[in-house]
This record gives C-alpha cells, sequence and structure tokens, in this order.
C-alpha cells in the first residue's frame, strides 16, 4: 500500500503540481523543475509559510531529481539520506515559486543534489532566492547502476 504523498497532493498545505525534466548524458547536470504553490495552510507566522514546508519541497527535489540519474524517472529508486537547506527569505502564503534540482555528482550508489527555490518570473530565469540546499540520495541496489562504473 501505499501512502498519501505530501507534496503533490491537492489537499497539501504545499504543492508541488508538476515538474518538468532536462536530462544529460551520464546524469550529472540532469535538471528538474517545478511548480510550487504554498496555500494559506502552510502559514506559521502571521502571513508567512513554515520553514518546515519550505525544507520539505527541498526533500521531494531532491528525491525526485535522483530518480532520473539513470536517464530514466525511476521512482522510489533510492532513499534521502541528508538535506542540507538554508532558509535565506520568508515566502508570503499565497505564493507561486520555481524549484529546481541538479544532479552535482554521482558515485556508485551516492547521488549529490543541489536545489533552490526562487521566484521565477524574471526574464532571464534569475529571481529572488528563497531557499537553498543539497542533498544526498542513496539509490537501492537494484537498480540497475554498475557501481564499479562510475
Amino acid at each position: 500500500k501505499q501512502g498519501t504523498d505530501l507534496c503533490h497532493s491537492r489537499k497539501s498545505p504545499v504543492r508541488i503540481s508538476h515538474y518538468g525534466v532536462q536530462y544529460k548524458d551520464g546524469g550529472v547536470g540532469t535538471t528538474l523543475t517545478g511548480v510550487v504553490h504554498y496555500t494559506n495552510s502552510a502559514e506559521s507566522h502571521a502571513g508567512f509559510c513554515h520553514g518546515g514546508s519550505m525544507t520539505s519541497v527541498m526533500d521531494d527535489i531532491i528525491g525526485w531529481t535522483a530518480f532520473l540519474v539513470t536517464g530514466a524517472c525511476v521512482p522510489w529508486s533510492g532513499f534521502t539520506a541528508q538535506v542540507n537547506v538554508s532558509l535565506k527569505r520568508p515566502i508570503a502564503v499565497g505564493s507561486y515559486l520555481k524549484v529546481v534540482g541538479r544532479i552535482s555528482k554521482w558515485e556508485g550508489r551516492k547521488v549529490t543534489i543541489q536545489s533552490e527555490l526562487v521566484v521565477g518570473n524574471e526574464k532571464d530565469g534569475a529571481g529572488a532566492v528563497h531557499c537553498t540546499a543539497e542533498g544526498l540520495v542513496i539509490l537501492k541496489k537494484d537498480v540497475g547502476i554498475d557501481a564499479t562504473s562510475r
């Protein structure tokens, strides 16, 4: 039995509605981008979202980005082992932001992801950064990766 998904449910206080991927050969450089809505239910301080809701989004994009490392999306092919989050600026409830994850390193079963949560409406693609994170995902042994070849 599968559980409910914290960041993708229509009823979630913070919801990632969809993701888009750009693959790179060899996995490193593969980028996953999504749209995040912070609803009124994510509120902590008057008018602003709880930092835990930002951290949940970072955990989600780190995991889903790692699932892409082989060049195909293989859901639940690994486990998030570490998430280091830096909260940069508050998020107003009701906000829509862009979340981006990039594979920065792949060694055997270990995949390192860099991610950021930004206002994504500027023409050059660079927006105000609300949160950054680095994460480590450990791939399952059965995902068909030869650890000695990485």
